[in-house]
């Protein structure tokens, strides 16, 4: 069996981590009136109302290797089946249908198809990719509302990263006082507008080892307080931030949002002894440590890892796909998932019928909090960028995630948390 992998200074750092979210945590609280609403121990089921209760959700995912655009997320989508499955505890009859649209445009369009034929309410878009924009509009067409937690917002739909001109802000705030950029660029992935003074690209014939050397000898060689951003899909950044750690470069490593999925983790974890990661990535604070938080968004957050562990843990039950054991996605279950299908929900009970264009419509005016189930800090649909607030850099650290999963599980996560 695999020994643990086990970190001596990082655990000291979360202990901190930990100390500083709690005591940041109680004076904030102080002037949130919704997190009145969430009560001291959040009830790991949700409730939803008649209108609700026995309503459909789809779920478009990308099955297959990296080479199928959108498929890092994959395991990430098992989140809304936790959200499903929270409802359905309270007595609720709701349905999740998962469609895998192959990382294509034509399957994007035929999962959308497949889905409105089902009558589901909204869809939860769980991939990224030139076909997504396909999915949404055929969307669109048939009036059904779609939330995007892990791409950037597209048509009419909704999504949960960060906005492009939100993340150009923060790198630009975040590099002023360095004395060179070097941004690694793959080749036709797009990205956000961060100065540069070097731009290296690179593609999937490229010696991703040797273009981290060169980039680590030409930091070195120059001036102090040089900085790489990376700006590739998950398996690239992966493999680049592993590279340029081995290489010994001591710059600045920020990555983009595609850092947060689980095939990042996995990637860079596989086969891999450090147990440090020295990277940031931009993006909203969704990981577990939120659960730390002294606040309904801690003690919403705490209720979601509950049924992830109890899912996890249950021999019966399954991921979205119905055939994989819901155990063997449990560390990947990702908060933003759960978010969209609860959004959907609450968009559902308050619309003025079932249909989809007037839940649609709902959702367009919708604001929610933790005390309606979600686990970030507020979504607002009023914007196509939902969640509120503006993105962070977030730290990195390796951990078992016996959080969520069941002590046997002795594999190490990337977990990410914002720092301060």
């Amino acid at each position: 069996m695999k020994n643990k992998i086990l970190n001596i200074g990082v655990p000291l750092a979360l202990i901190l981590l930990i100390v500083g979210l709690v005591v940041a945590a109680i004076v904030k609280h102080q002037g949130q009136e919704k997190d009145a609403a969430v009560a001291v121990t959040v009830p790991v089921e949700l409730t939803a109302s008649e209108q609700a209760r026995s309503s459909s959700i789809g779920l478009i995912l990308t099955v297959g290797n990296e080479g199928a655009q959108g498929s890092e997320w994959n395991q990430a989508a098992a989140g809304a089946q936790v959200a499903i499955e929270r409802f359905n505890r309270s007595g609720a009859n709701l349905t999740l249908i998962t469609e895998d649209d192959r990382g294509t445009s034509a399957g994007a369009a035929r999962a959308v198809e497949v889905l409105a034929q089902q009558n589901v309410s909204g869809i939860v878009i769980a991939s990224r990719g030139n076909h997504v924009e396909e999915a949404v509009k055929a969307a669109e067409e048939r009036g059904i509302p779609v939330i995007l937690p892990y791409t950037d917002a597209v048509g009419g739909a909704w999504s949960l990263t960060p906005s492009p001109s939100d993340v150009t802000s923060l790198l630009e705030s975040h590099y002023s006082g360095t004395s060179r950029v070097v941004r690694i660029d793959q080749e036709s992935f797009p990205g956000p507008e961060v100065r540069a003074e070097e731009t290296v690209t690179v593609n999937s014939s490229s010696d991703l080892d040797k273009t981290a050397q060169d980039i680590a000898r030409r930091i070195s060689d120059g001036k102090a307080g040089a900085a790489i951003f990376i700006n590739a899909d998950s398996y690239t950044q992966a493999r680049l931030t592993r590279a340029l750690q081995e290489a010994g470069t001591q710059a600045s490593i920020v990555l983009g949002n595609e850092a947060t999925s689980p095939a990042f983790s996995e990637t860079f974890t596989r086969d891999n002894p450090s147990t440090v990661i020295n990277a940031m990535t931009v993006g909203f604070n969704t990981g577990d440590s939120v659960a730390l938080q002294a606040d309904g968004q801690g003690r919403s957050m705490s209720a979601y890892l509950q049924m992830v562990k109890m899912l996890g843990d249950s021999p019966d039950a399954h991921g979205p796909l119905g055939e994989q054991p819901f155990s063997d996605v449990a560390a990947s279950a990702d908060a933003r998932s759960h978010d969209a299908v609860v959004a959907l929900v609450r968009a559902t009970e308050k619309a003025p019928s079932a249909k989809p264009k007037d839940i649609k419509k709902e959702l367009g005016t919708l604001t929610l909090s933790p005390s309606d189930g979600i686990t970030a800090a507020g979504l607002d649909f009023s914007q196509p960028h939902a969640v509120a607030g503006s993105p962070a850099l977030l730290s990195a650290t390796l951990e078992d995630v016996t959080i969520r999963t069941s002590p046997r599980d002795e594999s190490a996560h990337i977990v990410w948390f914002a720092a301060s």
